[in-house]
């Protein structure tokens, strides 16, 4: 008996087949990805929640934003709120390397050694930062980072430019959020309630990401902490928080839930405060809403 093969229409209705397939499962193997990485990024942001939290229970306030002897602009010791918290995300021995009494980088100008560990609970999966933030004085890049509340560090310095305006003033200890330089606050101290105020948010490249071991310069605030105004709304621009997420940002807030708030999320500039700047503020006194 002779045998039959598969004619070219055959072929070319077989491979069309197939490429439509694949055209309709591609999308669905993508998105499935990318909640996967949500969903890591949640899970890395509910283990830093559950380290400050911890923090707190062994020192009776949240770690400061960062350590600063003088609060004029300039390199020194900088060691921030991450770096605080490595004993709670299973990094002791990397804490005990850490000397506190140096600046973090060595003579030669190159970070130490210890400040360029590559850290997978600081960074969210769905980011394409470098693991050494060229942004930030090539030190371990964090995508987490603290709230500074609803006001902005009173100067601004994109790309590490502009820390004359509006002058070199000193960096304050106190901010309307959770972290500031040699800052101190305790759980009581959210009179708004601990479900309705930010922790620590995601911060992507599109923003400058951040550095784990603090920040660089008194001037460079935003190495360790974001600012919820009007003008850094998610996604918004260098001082946002930010993600790769669509259409928002993880946020941890301070009872250790974490949320999605939208990139369109109520916000308003000026002294009015919309939802986002509410959030924010831990002790504003004013309803939240829904959100």
């Amino acid at each position: 008996m002779k045998k039959r093969g598969f004619t070219m229409v055959e072929l070319c209705v077989v491979f069309g087949l197939m490429a439509i397939g694949v055209a309709i499962l591609l999308p669905a193997i993508q998105h499935a990805r990318q909640d996967a990485r949500i969903q890591a990024c949640k899970n890395n942001l509910k283990q830093l929640g559950l380290a400050m939290h911890n923090y707190h229970d062994t020192f009776n306030t949240f770690p400061p934003g960062w350590v600063s002897k003088e609060g004029a602009p300039g390199f020194g010791p900088r060691i921030g709120l991450l770096t605080f918290l490595l004993p709670y995300v299973e990094q002791a021995p990397l804490y005990n390397q850490i000397n506190f009494n140096k600046p973090p980088r060595e003579a030669n100008g190159k970070p130490t050694a210890a400040f360029l560990t590559i850290l997978p609970v600081y960074r969210c999966p769905s980011d394409p930062a470098p693991n050494l933030n060229p942004l930030r004085g090539e030190y371990a890049t964090s995508n987490y980072s603290g709230n500074y509340g609803h006001v902005p560090p009173p100067r601004l310095a994109p790309l590490g430019l502009g820390d004359g305006w509006p002058g070199a003033v000193e960096s304050p200890m106190k901010s309307f959020g959770y972290f500031a330089r040699n800052s101190s606050v305790r759980i009581r101290d959210t009179t708004d309630g601990t479900s309705n105020t930010f922790m620590l948010g995601e911060r992507g490249f599109a923003s400058g990401a951040g550095i784990w071991v603090g920040v660089t310069d008194n001037a460079h605030e935003d190495d360790t902490v974001t600012d919820c105004s009007h003008a850094s709304r998610p996604n918004a621009g260098w001082s946002s928080y930010s993600s790769r997420h669509e259409g928002g940002v993880n946020m941890l807030m301070c009872d250790g839930a974490v949320r999605f708030i939208m990139n369109a999320i109520n916000s308003k500039p000026g002294p009015e405060m919309g939802i986002y700047q509410k959030l924010a503020c831990k002790n504003d006194g004013q309803p939240v809403g829904e959100f």
